[in-house]
């Protein structure tokens, strides 16, 4: 297992008075080897222990199961047998009063890697917890720039917003530019990629290239035959201002008809920038057409904006308030993006300066997890894993392979995160449960109060727990990357949560106090109409609790998807999982 960086023999008290001298060695990988030597006399008890049991199951002539004495065994060759019994029986029992009297913290179970009869000697391999050192991640700085919305921004989402509202009938004629088609796509790639220029090459597009392979990752260019876009029941508009895949998907499709299969090859143009790795490129689409539909779409006017808009908080609205409300809407989406691309690329960064070490044991977790995944995924579309690795022609363990590299990218990222998020011993404010459980229950409406106490409970506080973290994590690496003071974060989140407390503090002081007597009284004076009422809505409100209370597992169920923060406490998790 390579090098060795550190070794102790150490001599251990076992609790019933053997001597253990055990020699500890750190290797590479957060991995450490005990050898443990042990008293011979115990080895001698652990034969004869292991011989009486044998003896119960060997037929040894002239002797009744379990009568034949250890001599016996041995003179009919069952020696070696009685030696194995022995070993196994006291692998486990060894290796746990050996973790037990060290110092190590082991990621997972350990390994009985061999045993060496003269003097006894067990070998044992333990995967350690991981190890990881940030350096200078608090001096990393990236610029940071906030997208503008531009007015095609707002234009396609208001076509988007029309073409929801509009008027859609299936057709039986032929497929026409502005109908709307659900079709199943399959494509791939016809050509090569070019080739590489000769030497003579400019020197700036080399040292573009180098740039972009500093890394060690190969580049992951899609060769002839490789997949393009595969994808069932897709449903899309023939809008002639706005292909839906590349120039002259649309033309293409004129003329089909339902239930029909249709051919055709494109050219990623030279100038794409949705597809800038691919430019130049040819590819093969086989489409097959399964419904047709005409859309009529809605006028684009005041009555429009006010109809769609008329059951919300601000409305009905004009097309020009619409239209406004619609830009920053945009404004929001493409600054919560932002932040989130921002704070990956701080990571990044962080990652690439730091040293992380785990072990082997820990990457074999993450492949496992998501390749888990990838199997939910698959069900989620009517396949499974076997399914898809019958179709691609590969097996599980060609799987582990591909996923190798990513998931090593992946753990490195959870590590790093994590440990910034130990090392600032950063802790959830109850605010921000709080404030989690309002944007939960808020889109059940009139109902959200009496709901409220479904959602506060430890289940799904737990359930919260990863997704906060993980939020505060990024706005502190972000305030990093920006050149900001992360402590000043922490400290008005420490503000907010004393505001909150005061306002708990007011509300509770505020609250009427009613006598028994009084309140006996108002519970006299209640109608039976009302009575009548309560129990309706108690009804209703026992309905909507079994759906939230179904919604509720089923996200508990699908909780798993592998993010930093949640990936490094699931893998601490695996650990407990594992442990003995």
């Amino acid at each position: 297992m390579s090098v060795l960086y550190f070794s102790a023999t150490i001599p251990l008290l076992h609790s019933k008075g053997t001597i253990l001298n055990v020699q500890t060695e750190h290797l590479e990988n957060q991995t450490a080897r005990f050898t443990v030597e042990i008293d011979p006399v115990r080895l001698n008890k652990a034969k004869k222990a292991a011989a009486k049991k044998l003896a119960k199951r060997v037929n040894i002539p002239g002797f009744r199961k379990g009568k034949a004495p250890y001599r016996i065994l041995v003179q009919n060759g069952l020696e070696p047998q009685i030696l194995n019994d022995a070993i196994d029986n006291l692998s486990q029992e060894i290796y746990r009063e050996t973790l037990e009297q060290s110092e190590l913290d082991p990621y997972g179970p350990g390994s009985f890697e061999d045993f060496e009869l003269e003097p006894p000697t067990f070998i044992y391999t333990v995967p350690l917890q991981p190890a990881i050192e940030l350096n200078d991640y608090k001096e990393v700085r990236v610029e940071f720039v906030l997208p503008e919305v531009s007015d095609d921004d707002v234009d396609d989402a208001m076509r988007r917003l029309q073409e929801q509202e509009a008027l859609v009938e299936e057709s039986e004629t032929p497929v026409a530019i502005g109908n709307r088609v659900t079709a199943d796509i399959h494509s791939e790639f016809v050509d090569d990629p070019p080739e590489v220029g000769d030497a003579d090459t400019d020197e700036a597009d080399d040292a573009e290239t180098d740039a972009d392979t500093d890394d060690g990752d190969e580049p992951n260019i899609p060769m002839a035959g490789d997949g393009f876009i595969h994808e069932h029941d897709a449903v899309f508009r023939l809008d002639p201002e706005n292909e839906p895949v590349l120039p002259g998907f649309n033309e293409a499709l004129v003329g089909a008809e339902a239930d029909s299969d249709v051919e055709f090859e494109l050219t990623v143009p030279e100038d794409s920038e949705d597809y800038e790795e691919i430019q130049g490129r040819k590819i093969k689409f086989n489409i097959h057409v399964k419904k047709v539909e005409n859309v009529t779409l809605p006028e684009m006017n005041d009555d429009f904006a006010a109809r769609i808009t008329e059951n919300e908080e601000d409305g009905p609205l004009t097309l020009l308030e619409l239209r406004v409300k619609m830009r920053e809407s945009i404004e929001q989406q493409m600054s919560d993006q932002a932040d989130q691309n921002y704070a990956n690329e701080v990571l990044t960064e962080m990652v690439e300066q730091a040293e992380v070490s785990y072990p082997p044991a820990m990457l074999d977790d993450q492949i496992d997890s998501m390749i888990e995944d990838l199997d939910q995924r698959l069900r989620q579309q009517g396949m499974n894993l076997e399914n898809y690795m019958q179709i691609t022609g590969t097996n599980r363990d060609a799987l582990r392979e591909q996923y190798q590299e990513s998931a090593a990218t992946v753990l490195a990222r959870s590590l790093v995160l994590s440990e910034i998020v130990k090392v600032n011993e950063m802790q959830i404010r109850e605010f921000q449960v709080q404030s989690r459980i309002d944007a939960m229950v808020a889109q059940f409406g009139a109902q959200a109060a009496q709901l409220r106490s479904m959602f506060d409970t430890p289940q799904m506080r737990s359930a919260m727990v990863n997704d906060i973290m993980q939020d505060m994590a990024f706005e502190f690496i972000r305030r990093i990357g920006k050149g900001e003071d992360p402590a000043d974060y922490l400290a008005e989140l420490d503000a907010e949560q004393t505001a909150y407390d005061e306002a708990q503090a007011e509300a509770e002081a505020e609250e009427p106090i009613i006598e028994d007597a009084e309140f006996q009284d108002v519970v006299a004076e209640e109608p039976e109409a009302e009575d009548a009422e309560a129990d309706d809505t108690t009804d209703e409100t026992d309905e909507t609790v079994a759906e939230v209370e179904t919604e509720a597992a089923d996200d508990d169920e699908s909780s798993d998807e592998v993010e930093p923060v949640a990936d490094g406490e699931a893998t601490a998790d695996d650990k407990d999982k594992r442990a003995d």
